[in-house]
């Protein structure tokens, strides 16, 4: 199932720790979703998504291609992004294509990243 309802326990529960683990959802390439994603576990993203992810922890592999805008605990992108970013650390890889704004308490940048935009490195959570 793609979408679990606003009751459904996202976190599971580890028996023989008592700690509780975030669920994670990976979904590769050739998946493509027209609509939102909302997750509180962490999402690897393969994929192309045409609307907006809210999610703890996002990563966009290489072949992940995302319009629209992320809101996020951490996001790392090694795809594509056209849109906004609004997280508490952001990690663009060499691989990554961006076009839109990131607002992030924490942006790294790797050498080979394709970057248009705007940047507000904040160097506080800011995004209320």
């Amino acid at each position: 199932m793609l979408f679990h309802s606003k009751n459904d326990n996202l976190k599971s529960q580890d028996t023989t720790s008592g700690h509780l683990k975030q669920r994670r959802s990976v979904l590769h390439d050739g998946i493509v979703i027209k609509g939102d994603w909302h997750s509180d576990g962490i999402v690897e993203f393969g994929g192309k998504i045409i609307g907006d992810l809210t999610v703890d922890v996002l990563i966009v592999s290489n072949t992940g291609h995302v319009e629209g805008n992320v809101r996020a605990r951490s996001v790392t992108i090694e795809g594509q992004l056209n849109g906004t970013i609004a997280a508490i650390n952001v990690t663009l890889a060499s691989t990554a294509v961006i076009s839109g704004e990131i607002v992030a308490e924490n942006i790294q940048i790797n050498s080979g990243a394709n970057v248009e935009g705007k940047l507000n490195a904040t160097g506080k959570t800011n995004i209320a």
